[in-house]
């Protein structure tokens, strides 16, 4: 289940323990059409090995790919190797039947298809809109995620070259391969649908007898998509379904739009290069002009314009320090092949006590979760449930002034030119206001809060090893959606003594929200994490750090204390600009001339600092592992590396509501005779005097490069769809 087209679908804890069960695969071709098969969870065809589980009876589960022949023509005759046209012309969706199995289920409290159905918002979709548990695989004929043709695809030809010694794969393309390649190349392109991955040839003389596959869902979203707030944050299942519907939608809206100089969304600068013989903070003015950063090369301007780092395909330093085992940055690139991912290591038992934590509850029993009973992924929840009128009530109750500040829209700055040019709403997205109380550095100097944000993901588990190994704790910016998704590996984090704090539930730009849906969104990320750690977040990040003085209000009405990072000028942050490598917009080695920039600029600041990252991507955790973070270690003066609590000075008890003793971080605080009665969404649009304590610079902006016009009309394409 690492092959990351089939991972992505167990992604259940419930699935996942299931198939812990598990000894053995085994794939068995159909006798007839070898591009059919079956597929066994058992040790070989009729073994046994699913050992006994408290899930459901069934030693052996199948999926049948069944060769269906089609209508043969009277005059279409086998050749001398026994091939006839119909079997060259062959068609999986014509001659390929997926078969069902029914699986005994000791009792409905573990029948996990019935407590994890698929859903379809709409029944003429093919396309769920959840893919509910892994085993509606065997239990619903239908494959509407082709998991057979990736087998077909990706796994067969994997394994044979494999088995030939062609392990590495591209040393065994001919000269002809490459011939054809180029003149790939000057096909074309059709925008309608995405390109076809190019076929090794087959190991024989006979025709290869391989289907065609569609390129992988993840190739074609991290080419143009992910620069974008609709898709930043999408779980691998929603970014499928969202590339299948991609397929399908009609390129006549393209030239329009592509031809159009809109403004990206930007909502912070990269790194600038650290100037020569600084000395002194340049974040002490708090204001553009003057700013030696501001005054540095091109580097941040470049890297906000989004443009694909062709043009800083070299490193511009000498690394001090790598890691024995790192992916080669010519691999840590967009569309690269997937890895094995580590899992998480140990499996913790509801009761069990973090001994670290003083007065830590035990954890809760993961595997007890109920999906149904939070709201849907990567989406706004709705506000008016239960929980979500409850938690309203208390932000009203908590004596917090909320400022009477309409939302921004959808657009970052560009769009909101009043609003940015508002300095009493101390938006930190124009121009890095920042607001007493804000986190963005550690006090003491040369002192690293590390960070990474929007996971437990896929590939977390390889940066908890790594981490593990070098002795180092992090503080994790959860999203809600990944923590519903993987509680097992959030349930590592926190046991292995790192930081959890609150990354919101659906990765929205906050200040676009009303002040409902922002409440609705810290409040199911504040109880996804207690259900699965029995301990709830005192700290918080804003998605894309897009906060003003009426989100900062709800979120210390909710206990929770806002953190972003480093801003030594309104046009660099500490950015590493990691998130990009997979979109395509960014090179790995441009990410690391971006960390070299920032540890230069942090050895002349007069603080500690904090560094934005990410652990959602294979590349981003790539990158860290294999180059950052040994980098880091081996910097001199030495860094003094640890979460954010720890960089504040502060026990690890003050991280969570149930362990704080709100002596050195209060929780919530606020003057007894504060008024919620500005917990309204509409209005002047100028805060009440909320802005005291806020300083502010100059605004941003970057438009976006030629890629970025191409994917914002796709993503016009992909809202059409949806409308």
């Amino acid at each position: 289940m690492n092959h990351g087209m089939l991972a992505l679908h167990a992604q259940h804890n419930s699935d996942q323990a299931a198939l812990s069960y598990l000894e053995d695969l085994w794939i068995v071709r159909d006798p007839v059409e070898s591009r059919c098969f079956t597929l066994e969870f058992s040790g070989g065809p009729g073994v046994a090995y699913f050992k006994e589980n408290p899930y459901f009876s069934n030693t052996v589960l199948k999926k049948e790919y069944k060769y269906v022949p089609p209508p043969v023509e009277s005059d279409d005759k086998p050749d001398a190797d026994g091939i006839t046209e119909t079997m060259l012309e062959f068609s999986w969706e014509r001659d390929v039947q997926p078969q069902a199995t029914k699986i005994d289920w000791k009792d409905d409290s573990k029948n996990l298809t019935k407590l994890h159905p698929r859903v379809k918002d709409d029944e003429e979709d093919d396309m769920p809109s959840e893919g509910g548990s892994f085993f509606n695989f065997f239990e619903v004929a239908e494959d509407p995620f082709d998991i057979g043709v990736t087998i077909a695809n990706d796994v067969f030809p994997e394994a044979i070259e494999y088995f030939l010694g062609h392990a590495g794969g591209d040393d065994v393309d001919s000269d002809e391969e490459d011939e054809e390649s180029d003149d790939e190349n000057e096909e074309e392109i059709d925008l309608e649908k995405p390109r076809p991955k190019k076929q090794k040839k087959a190991p024989s003389s006979q025709p290869n007898r391989y289907l065609t596959p569609s390129r992988r869902a993840s190739d074609l979203l991290d080419g143009v998509l992910s620069p974008f707030s609709i898709l930043r944050n999408l779980t691998p299942f929603a970014l499928y379904r969202l590339v299948m519907k991609l397929a399908a939608v009609s390129a006549v809206a393209l030239p329009a739009l592509v031809s159009a100089h809109g403004l990206r969304d930007v909502h912070h600068a990269r790194q600038a290069a650290a100037p020569a013989g600084s000395a002194s903070s340049p974040a002490a003015s708090g204001t553009a002009s003057g700013s030696a950063a501001t005054a540095a090369t091109g580097a941040a301007t470049g890297a906000t314009t989004g443009a694909p780092a062709a043009a800083t395909g070299s490193l511009t330093f000498t690394l001090a320090s790598t890691n024995p085992s790192a992916v080669p940055l010519s691999d840590i690139v967009s569309g690269a092949s997937s890895q094995a991912t580590v899992a998480a290591t140990t499996t913790f038992t509801g009761g069990t006590v973090p001994t670290y934590l003083p007065n830590a509850p035990a954890l809760p029993d993961a595997l007890s979760l109920i999906p149904s009973n939070y709201p849907a992924l990567d989406k706004v929840p709705p506000t008016d449930s239960p929980e979500v009128q409850q938690w309203i009530q208390e932000v009203q109750n908590s004596g917090v002034e909320i400022p009477n500040i309409q939302p921004t829209v959808a657009g970052g700055c560009p769009a909101n030119p009043e609003a940015a040019a508002d300095t009493s709403r101390c938006w930190w997205t124009c121009g890095g206001c920042t607001a007493d109380g804000d986190i963005e550095s550690c006090p003491d100097k040369l002192t690293w809060g590390l960070t990474y944000d929007d996971g437990p993901a896929l590939y977390t588990g390889d940066l908890l090893h790594y981490l593990d190994t070098v002795n180092l704790k992090a503080t994790f910016f959860v999203v809600g959606s990944r923590a519903i998704s993987y509680p097992s590996l959030l349930q590592e984090e926190y046991m292995a003594q790192h930081q959890i704090a609150v990354h919101t539930w659906s990765h929205p730009p906050m200040t676009t929200l009303t002040n409902e849906q922002i409440i609705a969104e810290f409040g199911w990320s504040k109880k996804i994490i207690k259900d699965v750690l029995g301990v709830t977040p005192t700290y918080w990040r804003p998605p894309y750090g897009d906060v003003d003085n009426r989100v900062r209000a709800i979120a210390k009405a909710m206990g929770l204390q806002t953190s972003i990072w480093t801003r030594i000028s309104p046009s660099a942050t500490f950015d590493t600009g990691d998130f990009d490598i997979a979109g395509g917009l960014t090179t790995s080695t441009q990410v690391l001339n971006n960390w070299q920039s920032i540890m230069g600029n942090a050895t002349t600041i007069d603080t500690g600092f904090i560094v934005l990252e990410h652990d959602l991507f294979q590349q981003t955790v790539d990158i860290a592992t294999g180059y950052i973070l040994p980098e880091a270690l081996a910097h001199q003066p030495p860094f003094k590396i640890e979460p954010i609590v720890s960089c504040l000075n502060k026990p690890m008890a003050d991280a969570y509501i149930e362990t704080n003793d709100n002596k050195s971080n209060p929780i919530g605080s606020a003057p007894a005779t504060g008024s919620a009665g500005g917990a309204q969404t509409t209005g002047s649009g100028n805060s009440s005097g909320a802005a005291a304590g806020g300083k502010n610079g100059a605004m941003g902006i970057a438009a976006p490069s030629s890629m970025g016009a191409i994917a914002l009309a796709l993503v016009s394409g992909v809202v059409a769809l949806f409308l």
